[in-house]
C-alpha cells in the first residue's frame, strides 16, 4: 500500500511582530528535540502527536491544544504510521506580553504549564483563528483583532505562575562558558574534550549538567544553533548550498534532512514563504 503524501502549507505573516502559521500532515515526520524563541500554539485535526516536555512525555489527539513556550525543549512524532495533522500558529514574545499587559497591567509575559490541553473548549476557535490569518482576503484590522481577542481568553483560563528549569550545582558559569563558545564556533567542528577543557569538567560530567541546564546535549545544541542561523540566511534569500556551507553542514542534502528535522519545512519551502 502508497504510503500517504505529506502535505505541508506555511505562510510567514507581516503583522505585529511576525507571525507563522503551518498547516500540515505529516506521517513520517520525526521533529528532534529543540525549542522555539516564541510561542507555539496548536491544534491537533487528525492522528495522535506524542512528544516530549517539560520532562515529561505529552499525547495530543484531535480536538486537543498543543503548545510549548519559549525556550522549552520539545520533539514530536506521531503515535503510528497513520501521522498527524494539525494547525500551527508561532507567535513571538512580543505578541503574548502586549497582550498581557493589557490584560492584567504587568510587564512579564503569561506562562502556560500542560504542553497538551485535552478537548479545550478554546481549541475550535483557534482552527478558527488559524483559518482567519490564512486567509488572504483579511485585513490586517480583523486579523490583529481575533488574535487579540483569543489570546486574552486562552491567557485568562490557563496563565499559570512560572516554574523555573532545574538548575546545575555548582557548574553554571562552566556552561556558560560552554555556550558562549558553542555560539561563537556553531559552524566549525567542535569535539567533547574541547568543551570540557572549557568547562573544567570530565567529559562525562560535562554531558550531565549541560543537558540538565539546557535541555538537549551539545550536538543537538550545536545543530539548533546551525538551524537559527541557516533561518536568517534563506530569509534574505542566500541559496541552499552557500547556506549549508556557511552554517557548517556537511552537504546540502544534510542541511536539509536536518533542516526539516527541525522546522518540518524543506530549506526551499521555508525560503519561499519568507520571501
Amino acid at each position: 500500500m502508497k504510503e500517504p503524501k505529506e502535505r505541508i502549507a506555511a505562510q510567514h505573516l507581516v503583522l505585529s511582530s511576525g507571525i507563522d502559521l503551518l498547516q500540515a500532515s505529516y506521517h513520517r515526520q520525526h521533529f528532534n528535540r529543540h525549542s522555539h524563541d516564541g510561542y507555539a500554539f496548536g491544534i491537533i485535526t487528525r492522528g495522535q502527536l506524542d512528544f516530549f516536555y517539560r520532562h515529561q512525555n505529552w499525547h495530543a489527539l484531535p480536538g486537543d491544544i498543543n503548545l510549548v513556550v519559549p525556550g522549552e525543549v520539545h520533539d514530536g512524532q506521531a503515535k503510528n504510521s497513520d501521522g498527524w495533522d494539525y494547525r500551527m500558529i508561532y507567535l513571538p514574545p512580543s505578541i503574548l506580553e502586549n497582550a498581557f499587559c493589557q490584560l492584567t497591567g504587568q510587564d512579564d509575559l503569561p506562562w502556560f504549564l500542560p504542553g497538551s490541553i485535552v478537548q479545550s473548549p478554546l481549541a475550535a476557535p483557534l482552527a478558527s483563528l488559524h483559518a482567519c490569518l490564512s486567509d488572504a482576503e483579511t485585513g490586517p484590522l480583523q486579523k490583529e483583532s481575533a488574535l487579540l481577542c483569543w489570546l486574552t481568553a486562552f491567557i485568562q483560563r490557563y496563565n499559570q505562575a512560572k516554574v523555573s528549569n532545574p538548575t546545575p550545582g555548582a557548574e553554571p558559569l562552566a556552561i556558560a562558558r560552554v555556550l558562549d563558545y558553542m555560539q561563537a564556533e556553531f559552524t566549525h567542528v567542535i569535539s567533547l574534550q574541547t568543551l570540557a577543557n572549557i568547562a573544567h569538567l570530565s567529559p562525562y560530567h560535562l554531558l550531565r549538567v549541560f543537558e540538565k541546564t539546557v535541555g538537549l546535549p551539545p550536538h543537538l545544541y550545536q545543530q539548533q544553533l546551525r538551524i537559527q542561523k541557516a533561518k536568517q540566511l534563506l530569509a534574505i534569500g542566500q541559496p541552499l548550498a552557500v547556506t549549508a556551507l556557511n552554517t557548517g553542514f556537511f552537504d546540502q542534502s544534510h542541511f536539509c534532512r536536518q533542516f526539516k528535522k527541525i522546522t518540518g519545512l524543506t530549506p526551499a519551502g521555508y525560503q519561499k514563504i519568507m520571501r
